[in-house]
């Protein structure tokens, strides 16, 4: 009799309890896929009754099929509770629910949209040797570019004719963020010792700073320009590194000049002595009115007679080739290629001589191909020398310790045209040949 009593009793207890509490569900989907969203965070806040209503929380996550299952209490009748997920993807959604159920199971679908999304450009990832097109246009082709210290790119581009309209674009490697029309007859694009680009024109100058997203152009005289800025090479924290290049004469030298002090070195002197030579040697074959003309200039400026005879005759003939003699910074040196003695000359950051290493790449040009053409890698400080066969180039890559070409790496196309390396990557113009074309910008990734 007690056994059937304490059975009564518990099942009526049990009956009771099912009659005041409600099982719910809840399915989380996304708007706009309606696929279900698993590991979402759920919180759910009722009040429950003993002497004096009590906040209550349960704490869940949505299973595999983005469902949640749980149990509240009936008071007078209705289920009241307040519903929040969240999830790393979506938005949050917050809810307060009051309502009288009028089945065994209450089932909800909230649907949710993506907050958290960024949308990329289709992302091509070619093998490698395969060179990358870089910036393409129906509109207008690349003239020439230059790389910016962000590395974004600004490019000089035109429609059909470069010195008839030409514009600035500044290319970020997605999207062209600024342009610029110049106007003027554009010729071509050169850096500063700050590394800011400028435009060339036939008689102005187009200096470019970027900064914070914004492109500012400032017209400079021409004249102005290849007198007090082209002719520094180079700078660093507290010198600069320039040079008395005139292309129509066969020597000159570098300099640093200190911007504490405000005092000038000469680093070196650079010759090439078999054309200089020949330079002041044109003075003997010329005619008496050359020569008499010559001696006027040299009593009216102190400059010798041969020389104001080789700048306006030799320079003329095919056998007159301007020095080339780069510099480049490399860490905490500074590198003089001095191809006329078949060089290299290494000096501290003061202009101290360290040391010499000797080179030949730039000998047996039909052999080799040789493009009297050096070009660093300013992240990396890596020089390369640039050759060509048959219409492929090469990079062969310069060790300083030796003066030999350790490597060297052949580009994908033939006749590319202006070369340029920035941290590992290759950036060239191309296209095809007879094709219609614009002309592109590629890119290479250089081997480790």
């Amino acid at each position: 009799m007690k056994f059937f009593l304490f059975s009564f009793i518990l099942f009526v207890s049990f009956f009771a309890f099912a009659q005041s509490s409600k099982p719910i569900s809840f399915t989380l989907q996304d708007r706009l896929e309606k696929t279900a969203i698993p590991n979402a965070k759920v919180k759910i806040t009722f009040t429950t009754f003993s002497s004096e209503p009590i906040d209550s929380i349960l704490s869940l996550v949505s299973d595999f099929d983005g469902q949640v299952f749980f149990t509240l209490p009936l008071i007078e009748g209705r289920v009241t509770f307040d519903f929040s997920c969240s999830h790393p993807v979506f938005d949050s959604y917050e809810k307060h629910y009051d309502i009288k159920p009028k089945s065994d199971t209450l089932k909800f679908t909230v649907l949710l949209s993506v907050s958290k999304e960024q949308v990329f450009k289709e992302i091509v990832i070619k093998a490698p040797g395969i060179p990358d097109t870089f910036f393409s246009s129906t509109r207008v082709s690349v003239s020439d570019y230059e790389i910016l210290n962000d590395g974004s790119y600004m490019l000089l581009a035109y429609e059909k004719r470069l010195e008839k309209q030409s514009e600035l674009l500044l290319f970020d490697g997605q999207q062209i963020t600024a342009t610029y029309v110049i106007p003027d007859e554009a010729q071509y694009l050169i850096k500063d010792y700050r590394n800011n680009a400028h435009v060339v024109c036939s008689t102005s100058v187009f200096g470019t700073r970027y900064s914070n997203g914004v492109l500012e152009i400032g017209q400079i005289p021409r004249d102005y320009f290849f007198k007090y800025i082209a002719p520094i090479v180079d700078s660093n924290v507290n010198k600069l590194y320039f040079s008395n290049f005139n292309k129509d004469y066969p020597a000159f030298d570098y300099f640093t000049y200190d911007l504490i002090d405000s005092t000038y070195k000469s680093i070196m002197h650079i010759e090439d002595d078999f054309t200089m030579e020949l330079y002041r040697a044109e003075y003997k074959w010329v005619d008496v009115r050359t020569q008499l003309w010559a001696k006027n200039k040299e009593i009216e400026t102190g400059i010798d007679a041969e020389i104001w005879v080789g700048a306006n005759y030799f320079t003329q003939s095919i056998f007159y080739k301007e020095v080339y003699a780069p510099l480049f910074q490399r860490h905490d040196s500074v590198l003089v290629f001095d191809f006329p003695k078949d060089q290299i000359r290494i000096f501290n950051n003061v202009g101290d001589s360290l040391s010499t290493v000797p080179i030949f790449f730039h000998y047996q040009k039909r052999q080799t191909g040789w493009q009297r053409n050096l070009i660093q890698d300013r992240a990396t400080g890596e020089v390369y020398a640039l050759f060509e066969m048959d219409g492929n180039q090469y990079l062969g890559l310069i060790s300083i310790a030796n003066g030999q070409i350790t490597r060297k790496y052949k580009l994908f196309f033939k006749y590319v045209d202006e070369v340029k390396i920035d941290n590992g990557w290759v950036s060239y113009i191309y296209r095809p040949f007879e094709s219609t074309q614009k002309k592109f910008l590629y890119r290479e990734k250089l081997p480790n």
